[in-house]
């Protein structure tokens, strides 16, 4: 299986200045690796967090990195040009990343049928200072798997991956429990920095 493969975590769209969204995590440990956690503030938008990741894998063509945090996780993400040259880094590049988390904005408790489905289409949505940001819009066919209603997250079992989303405060936790077959929504995760050695990489 190629490195494409195995760190195809996420397609994260980046964009200039304050994004929305921010590394949506197939595997929960890379949150853990972050600086700080990323809790969601009362617009619904997850704060930014940082983490610290070593380049294992560079794409020019799509300007996509791979990259893998102390814990060994690895997930690749899709740099916008105007945030980022991949083509500028090398393999073993220590960068610093800052972004934020993934956020579920809808989940529908629906019939299972067994299938887990995922579509993505791009979304417009509003950032701080009335600015507006792109980001990826992903639904998603799955399963509950955890919820931790203090810090408002959820585990979902998905078609290809189990992902940890912030649930966004327009989200209700209150009728959804492990178990649950849910139509989810959630806008992907959207870095808003990329550094090496305190210099953007550009």
């Amino acid at each position: 299986m190629s490195l494409q493969a195995q760190s195809r975590v996420l397609h994260a769209v980046l964009v200039r200045g304050v994004a929305v969204a921010a590394l949506a995590l197939a595997y929960p440990a890379f949150a853990q690796d972050a600086a700080s956690g990323a809790s969601t503030d009362a617009r619904g938008v997850a704060a930014i967090a940082e983490v610290q990741a070593h380049v294992v894998g560079i794409d020019p063509a799509t300007n996509s990195v791979a990259l893998q945090g102390p814990q060994g996780r690895i997930v690749e993400i899709a740099v916008n040009p105007e945030v980022g040259d991949v083509k500028k880094l090398r393999i073993g590049d220590t960068v610093n990343i800052q972004y934020r988390n993934a956020l579920l904005v809808r989940a529908t408790k629906v019939k299972s049928n067994g299938i887990r489905e995922r579509v993505e289409t791009e979304a417009v949505i509003p950032a701080s200072g009335g600015v507006t940001a792109t980001a990826r819009s992903v639904q998603i066919l799955a399963t509950i798997q955890k919820i931790d209603a203090k810090k408002r997250l959820i585990t979902m079992r998905g078609p290809t991956r189990t992902e940890v989303f912030e649930v966004s405060p327009d989200v209700s936790l209150k009728d959804l429990k492990v178990g649950d077959s849910v139509q989810a929504e959630f806008v992907s995760a959207t870095a808003v920095q990329v550094l090496r050695s305190g210099t953007a990489v550009k």
